[in-house]
């Protein structure tokens, strides 16, 4: 292909007194005039005394991966002379290297609510054969079947182009959670080679808003001979994460270390539940006394935002 031109020798069985004529002519095999090498037409003479003359057709050099083409010169209308050979092939051999194939990026984004993720493949080089090239997903921190669908098949660059896409379906849950990912595979290209971007991520963005934790009631009542009350805590919706606060009693009118335990750490409401508890102990004096009351509060929460935040325990 890079040698610019292709010579064809035309040759007498034996030198001639008579300068001998013929035409020649070009015609496309799998080769095409005009884009892989120049249509030739025209006479060659092979001078009186002489045997053999030769004719050139102009190849043309592109930059596209393909297979060796041919095409075909032909002789007719001799003089002096009769044909017993009138046709030659002409073999063009490609001098292009094989382009890589490849993703067009390390990772991609979709949000959760996009319905699918669109994959671009893309080859280093134009090539003048279909590329075709395995796609796999795999887990990340994504689950296949619950985050997103999983995709395999086999993916086909046409002749001619660059680039071809796959999908890959993803699923819009209720769940507040991290963004999540899906491993991105190729393999098993055919005739071409795989270039180092063979493997990428996809990034799943979730959409679910931050659910609210909060007290289950803003008041509360024990009797003193419980032993202990059991404080609710919810969430305005599941979440994929697991929840928590920190949580502090302080006094009201009952006094911590005579008429309940002081009590302060953390309550977690478990990813995919809504409610957890909290425990406050009581202590069963032997005084006839009003009933007296503490106070419940919540703070610094964890993958959540705070409601209710505030609750009286009455402890009667």
């Amino acid at each position: 292909e890079g040698a610019g031109t292709a010579t064809f020798t035309v040759t007498l069985s034996a030198a001639s007194g008579l300068p001998v004529t013929a035409n020649f002519v070009t015609s496309d095999g799998t080769a095409s005039a005009g884009s892989d090498y120049s249509a030739a037409a025209g006479t060659v003479t092979i001078p009186a005394g002489t045997t053999t003359t030769s004719f050139a057709v102009a190849i043309s050099d592109d930059a596209i991966d393909e297979n060796d083409e041919t095409f075909t010169a032909t002789l007719s209308g001799p003089v002096n002379a009769t044909i017993d050979d009138g046709s030659a092939t002409g073999t063009i051999t490609d001098n292009d290297l094989t382009p890589t194939v490849g993703f067009s990026a390390a990772s991609y984004s979709a949000g959760e609510g996009a319905g699918s993720a669109t994959i671009t493949v893309t080859l280093s080089a134009l090539s003048g054969l279909d590329v075709t090239v395995d796609y796999a997903t795999s887990d990340g921190t994504a689950t296949a079947g619950q985050d997103y669908t999983a995709a395999s098949g086999t993916l086909t660059v046409p002749a001619g182009q660059t680039s071809a896409t796959f999908t890959v379906p993803i699923t819009d849950d209720a769940l507040d959670e991290t963004d999540e990912t899906v491993l991105l595979s190729l393999s098993n290209p055919t005739v071409f080679r795989l270039g180092r971007s063979s493997s990428a991520t996809l990034t799943i963005t979730d959409n679910d808003p931050t659910p609210t934790l909060s007290f289950a009631l803003i008041s509360y009542s024990a009797g003193e001979g419980d032993g202990s009350a059991l404080i609710g805590v919810t969430l305005s919706a599941f979440s994929g994460l697991d929840v928590s606060a920190h949580y502090t009693t302080s006094n009201g009118t009952a006094t911590a270390g005579s008429d309940y335990v002081s009590a302060a750490g953390t309550v977690t409401v478990p990813a995919g539940a809504t409610e957890a508890l909290i425990l406050v102990s009581l202590l069963d004096d032997a005084i006839d006394e009003n009933d007296e009351t503490l106070h419940l509060g919540l703070s610094s929460p964890v993958n959540g935002t705070l409601g209710v935040s505030a609750a009286l325990l009455t402890i009667t």
